[in-house]
């Protein structure tokens, strides 16, 4: 299944998403597919990523093992027929 809306690439990030990108980058180590979408909209982008942060990442307080979290991720594909 390919993209029905375009994310946001590095080269066109400019202003307030390029100050996205760099925080994403510094709290979980990449851009996800999801944020690049969001993007379109920074105000909802600049609230999803500490969701994300504080879900997934221990240092910015997920609870939840990595394991579960990742089960849950394959899960999810997995029902949804998701490749990724």
């Amino acid at each position: 299944m390919t993209q029905r809306i375009r994310g946001i690439t590095d080269a066109e990030a400019a202003g307030p998403t390029k100050d996205l990108f760099d925080a994403s980058n510094i709290m979980l180590g990449r851009i996800a597919n999801l944020q690049r979408i969001l993007s379109h909209s920074p105000l909802v982008a600049r609230w999803f990523l500490p969701l994300v942060a504080a879900v997934r990442q221990p240092t910015a307080g997920a609870v939840s093992d990595v394991r579960l979290r990742n089960l849950a991720c394959l899960k999810t594909s997995t029902v949804n027929n998701c490749n990724y």
